[in-house]
């Protein structure tokens, strides 16, 4: 505001003021540069002297103090080169040496002293108290001096006994190995001119002073005003050329310290402590000479300013007087004082005379004007009131009408003076904030035609068109209206928009309700004093739905919802019913509204006019009904309106009913999972759906307009597609299961369907394929079946589809009279392929002899695997049962060649089961079983044979289930007894140990063989108690033993065979080895034996099993070793103690050099890994003697004993071990 104000109070200056301020400004602003830019340059000059000077200075400073601290180093290290250690030793003469050195205290003003090498003061001179005997050790110029061997200078500080600012030297005393033995330090005080004797102690005359700074120490050694000496320095970055010297600059430059005072400076480095001299000067004394200087021209420059200004000032006066005076008459003219037309007398220069003459043209010409103005008045008047176009001058500032011509009277009908004393916002609809936006429009953008609703002096409201123009009146800024009624023209112009948004609401896919809700709300905004509503026919064609009725209340709504059509029911009623408009001027007294009229009445309707809606065809679809408030008939514009309003209603409804249908249709062709083919007469595809590219990979457009034969993949054949065309042309439709052909050559089948469009004659318009892909169907559907009916390993007929064959050919070999045969396969050996190599290896041969039978049966033979190792052979239409042997045999010699699995070469053989229908039985359960019986008679006969049913086979099988039912209750019935064989050692002919042998006494068969009820056991699954009660009694039998008092009978052990099923399905290994523990005996007592192929099993299990009876203390012993898959590997995994070597090795070693060389090898292996060797089934003294010579640590054998019950046994021991 300030700055507004002294710009308004310049502009009010005369011209000689403006002029002549102009021109000071000017002046002291070109004296105020030049007199910058001198002192600038002579101050940059001064610096760069000053600096010179200054750097100098401080460099004399430094070289002399660095010359005097080198020569106290010197010095000292030249007495020091005196001192021995001898001398050091000797405190009296050391001291006297010391003061005979009398040059060297006037460097070190305040004496030397001896440090010893231990940091003791040994002597010095002259004597301060407490210097000698001191503790120097701390110091950091003896720690400095000790560790480098150098001289070294101290840090600044008080004295320990003089408390003034002193310098400690100190330098290294060596002995004669030039080994360290101690430090002279001598201390000179920093308060004398001494060392500082360049150093003035006082300020400079010019105001220079000094520092001398120690960047290591932080602090400041000594300065000119004695202030900061021995002061710590300043913070970084409080002086920043403080801190470049600090950093080792050596220069000069212009800063601020501290105490924030503008500073020139100097400094340079002193080498010998590691210090600088530091200059330092206020800037306000080295640029005093310059500030001085420039005041002065400053002043000179003033007073010839203000000289030059007056004379301008009586310049300006004289020339610009007459133009002054020309100024006071016309102000004179313009506020009527003077009487127009007076000439301004011309005087002064010639440019001022000019304006003057100007100024005289300008007034005659403003004259002549004037006259012509008040003729285009009287112009103008005529043609605004006599003309017949409605014209209004208005005045926006306050909406009043200003002028009016008698048209607008005639138009509006109000008088040309009542029209004057109005607003236009007495005949405009708009409200006052929209109509000021509109006249703002017209008077800033110059905007020049408006639509507005105008209202009558009858109260009809009128569409018109408003053309504007601004003008000015008596200083007014008035807008000049011409008004065009044009509500014929709009209402057209709505019923066509109301048409085409309807056309493009049905474009889009909008809802009927959306569209008949659009209708509504145009037709009650072209007719605001009218509610309409849109009631619809329901499918009975009895009832009136409502459509669309936003502004009727909902109670009314819920009541004409389901409005009954007829005469007497209301105005939609009886349109709806008669076909024709109905128009009820007075609801209340109309018989049609009888029943309705209180329900009008509540929903203030008054009047009501009703037009049906026809389709196309002339049916009802609903009606129009425009309802007033107020007693009143249909004009014949609001007659037009819903005659054209009912028209678009009836198109919108039939259209979106149509497209309702076409969308339906579309959704199910486009989202139908199903491909859709659709044909004309002449069979060619003219539409697809997606679902048809999907599975046929064929796009739109590749098939469209092709036969769909494109599809046909060739594997049906002209009959089926006769056949197939003869159907549809008879029935119209066909279905069925095709195999086509997909764009890339793919097969698939599908399931199709075809049905026949006929036109209104009968003849083919169209025909509809649909089909569905079914090919991963049918494939799914054959890989389970397939699954459910194949051995997923080899490929063959599984059990399943093996029973379903054997039914079938024994159904088909009854009805023929023609026998077959059934062979049952079982591989030998493949167990032990499966531990040995793996499961893998065992898959790879099971398929590898899969393949081998096959190749020699017939192709009307079947071949199925049961499972495991056991395959069957079904061979119907048997003409010669004889060649069932010869075809035997080839199996067995085919299954006995070598199987190469990976690198490994093995070999298995079979054993083979054969019956016969009918001649061994005629259902397909007794065949299975007589097949079975034979094939194991055959492995009980040594395998790798066949074998033929016979009936003592079934009656073997029957015995044999019998002894299995005994042998369930053989254990709770005590039918078990253990039997002892004693084990010699061979060496000492005495009973070391003894082998338990379990021995069964049937009631009524007697004795039973091991051999014959151990696979038994293990089979029925008894193996794991039985097994567990063999332990249980040998452990009794142990702990007898172990309790004698007799060494030899205490150390006996007894070995307890554990079959391979208790370590796979056995869990009692915990509670056996808690009864050994209960029963207190050392688990040494007890060797369990198990057989090759359990060390070669590779489940955890049985790992974990076998290893726990070694955790536990209890011995292993290797049974019958030799006879299977021997692995050395195993045992040494297994830490195995015993190995028993097969009676097979031992019945024949005395005739066979074989059985003898593989007995002494395996003895010779047993030693090397550690073990003991027992050798089972020795019989004659030759064995014993050969066994014995080979190294050979046990036998056992009926040569020693047999096996005995525990009685006899106890008797054997007392009769061999005791005596």
């Amino acid at each position: 505001m300030a700055s507004h104000s002294m710009f308004r109070a310049l502009q009010n200056l005369s011209l000689k003021a403006k002029v002549t301020s102009f021109t000071l400004g000017l002046f002291l602003l070109s004296i105020g540069v030049i007199t910058y830019k001198f002192s600038s340059h002579i101050r940059e000059e001064l610096v760069v002297s000053l600096s010179r000077q200054q750097f100098s200075e401080a460099t004399f400073m430094a070289e002399h103090i660095d010359s005097g601290l080198r020569l106290r180093v010197d010095s000292l290290e030249l007495v020091a080169s005196s001192i021995t250690p001898e001398l050091m030793g000797d405190r009296t003469h050391l001291y006297s040496f010391l003061a005979g050195r009398k040059a060297i205290y006037k460097l070190c003003t305040l004496g030397v002293v001896v440090i010893s090498g231990d940091g003791r003061g040994i002597a010095d001179f002259p004597q301060a108290d407490g210097r000698a005997g001191a503790d120097y050790s701390r110091t950091d110029y003896y720690h400095q001096v000790i560790a480098t061997g150098m001289p070294a200078i101290s840090k600044p500080s008080l004295g320990r006994f003089v408390k003034y600012p002193r310098l400690v030297i100190a330098v290294p005393i060596f002995d004669r190995h030039k080994r360290i033995a101690g430090v002279l330090a001598g201390e000179t005080s920093l308060s004398d001119n001494n060392l500082l004797s360049g150093f003035e102690l006082k300020t400079h005359p010019n105001g220079r002073a000094y520092l001398i700074v120690s960047p290591r120490d932080k602090l400041v050694v000594a300065d000119t005003e004695h202030i900061l000496t021995l002061q710590p320095l300043p913070a970084p970055g409080t002086d920043q050329m403080l801190d470049r010297y600090l950093k080792g600059f050596e220069g000069s430059g212009i800063t601020t310290n501290a105490q924030g005072i503008e500073e020139l400076t100097s400094a340079k480095y002193i080498p010998s402590a590691d210090w600088f001299v530091m200059s330092h000067m206020p800037t306000s004394l080295a640029f005093e000479r310059i500030t001085h200087i420039r005041n002065e021209a400053i002043e000179v420059a003033t007073i010839v300013s203000l000289c030059g200004i007056a004379l301008l000032w009586l310049f300006l006066r004289h020339e610009l007087s007459p133009l002054s005076r020309s100024a006071e008459l016309i102000e004179k003219l313009a506020s009527g004082v003077l009487p127009p037309l007076r000439r301004i007398p011309l005087e002064g220069s010639a440019e001022i005379r000019k304006l003057q003459t100007s100024f005289n043209h300008l007034q005659k010409q403003l004259l002549h004007d004037e006259e012509i103005l008040r003729e285009d008045k009287a112009l103008y008047r005529s043609m605004f009131t006599n003309n017949t176009a409605v014209k209004l001058l208005i005045d926006p500032s306050n909406n009043a009408i200003v002028d009016a011509n008698p048209a607008a009277a005639a138009y509006y009908g109000w008088p040309v003076e009542e029209l004057l004393k109005m607003r236009i916002t007495d005949i405009y609809t708009m409200t006052p904030e929209l109509l000021k936006q509109e006249l703002e429009l017209a008077l800033r953008e110059h905007r020049q035609v408006f639509h507005f609703r105008n209202r009558l002096a009858s109260g009809e409201i009128r569409e018109v068109e408003v053309h504007s123009g601004h003008v000015n009146y008596h200083g007014k800024d008035l807008l000049y209206s011409v008004v065009i009624d044009v509500t014929e023209r709009e209402r057209a112009l709505h019923r066509e928009h109301i048409r085409s948004e309807v056309l493009e609401m049905l474009a889009r896919g909008r809802e009927l309700k959306d569209i008949l809700d659009a209708i509504v709300h145009q037709v009650e905004t072209e007719q605001p004093q009218v509610l309409c509503s849109i009631l619809l026919l329901d499918k009975d064609g009895r009832h009136l739905l409502v459509g669309a009725a936003p502004s009727f209340p909902d109670f009314f709504n819920q009541a004409v919802h389901g409005f009954k059509i007829g005469i007497g029911h209301g105005s939609c009623g009886h349109a709806a019913a008669t076909g024709m408009r109905t128009i009820v001027s007075d609801i209340q007294s109309h018989p049609n509204w009888a029943p309705y009229k209180d329900l009008a009445a509540q929903a203030g309707l008054a009047s009501c006019w009703s037009e049906p809606v026809f389709s196309s065809k002339g049916s009802v679809l609903g009606t129009l009904a425009l309802y007033q408030r107020q007693i009143a008939s249909p004009s014949k514009s609001q007659i037009r309106l819903i005659e054209e309003m009912a028209k678009i209603i009836g198109i919108a409804i039939e259209r979106k009913l149509d497209e309702d249908e076409l969308q339906l249709a579309s959704t199910v062709f486009q989202a139908s999972p199903e491909a859709i083919i659709i044909t004309d007469s002449n069979n060619r595809i003219v539409a697809v759906n997606p679902a048809f590219t999907r599975i046929t990979q064929y796009e739109a457009q590749e098939a469209i307009g092709r036969d769909p034969k494109l599809l046909s993949s060739g594997q049906q054949g002209k009959d089926f597609y006769r056949a197939m065309w003869s159907t549809i042309q008879t029935l119209g439709s066909w279905q069925g299961e095709i195999v086509n052909r997909r764009k890339n050559g793919e097969i698939y089948s599908e399931w199709l369907t075809i049905n026949t469009v006929h036109d209104e004659n009968g003849e083919v318009r169209q025909r509809i394929a649909i089909f569905s892909d079914i090919t991963d169907k049918k494939r799914s559907e054959e890989i389970i079946w397939r699954q459910a009916n194949y051995d997923i390993l080899t490929g063959l007929p599984n059990r399943r589809l093996f029973h379903d064959r054997l039914m079938q050919e024994i159904k088909r070999e009854g009805r023929d009279q023609h026998s077959l045969a059934l062979m049952f396969i079982d591989l030998d050996h493949f167990k032990e392929v499966n531990d040995t190599l793996g499961h893998e290896a065992g898959d790879n041969l099971l398929m590898q002899a899969s393949k081998r039978i096959a190749g020699c049966i017939r192709e009307s033979d079947t071949l199925a695997r049961l499972g495991g190792d056991e395959f069957t052979i079904i061979l119907p239409g048997l003409a010669d049962p004889k060649r069932l042997g010869a075809l035997a045999d080839t199996i067995i010699q085919v299954l006995s060649k070598p199987f190469m699995l990976g690198e490994t070469s093995t070999y298995v053989s079979a054993s083979i089961g054969i019956t016969l229908y009918p001649q061994d039985a005629t259902d397909l359960s007794s065949l299975l079983k007589n097949a079975d019986q034979a094939m194991y008679v055959a492995k009980a006969r040594g395998r790798n044979q066949y074998s033929y049913f016979t009936a003592s086979m079934q009656e073997a099988a029957l015995t044999r289930m019998k002894l299995s039912n005994d042998l369930r209750r053989a254990l709770d019935s005590g039918q078990f007894e253990l039997y002892y064989q004693p084990i010699i050692e061979l060496g000492s002919g005495l009973p070391a140990k003894a082998e338990a042998l379990l021995r069964w006494h049937h009631p009524k068969l007697g004795f039973v063989s091991p051999a014959v009820f151990i696979p038994m056991a293990e089979e029925i699954g008894l193996i794991n108690d039985i097994g567990d009660w063999v332990f249980r009694q040998a452990a009794l039998k142990a702990k007898q033993w172990c309790s004698s008092e007799d060494r030899r009978l205490s150390a006996m052990q007894i070995s307890v065979n554990k079959s391979p099923r208790q370590f796979i399905t056995g869990d009692s290994n915990l509670s056996l080895l808690n009864w050994l523990r209960a029963l207190d005996i050392p688990p040494s007592c007890i060797v369990v034996e198990i057989t090759e192929g359990l060390l070669m099993d590779d489940r955890a299990e049985v790992q974990e099993k076998l290893l726990a009876f070694r955790d536990a203390g209890i011995q292993v012993s290797l049974d019958d070793f030799g006879t299977g898959y021997s692995a050395m590997s195993y045992l040494q995994r297994f830490d195995i103690d015993y190995l028993k070597i097969d009676q097979s090795f031992v019945r024949d070693m005395v005739t066979n050099p074989g059985d003898q060389a593989i007995a002494e090898a395996i003895i010779v292996m047993a030693h090397k890994l550690g073990m003991k060797v027992v050798a089972e089934g020795v019989e004659t003294a030759e064995q014993r003697d050969m066994l014995l010579a080979a190294g050979c640590d046990y036998g056992q054998g009926y040569l020693f004993a047999k096996p005995m019950s525990a009685e006899d046994f106890d008797r054997y021991l007392n009769d061999t071990v005791t005596a």
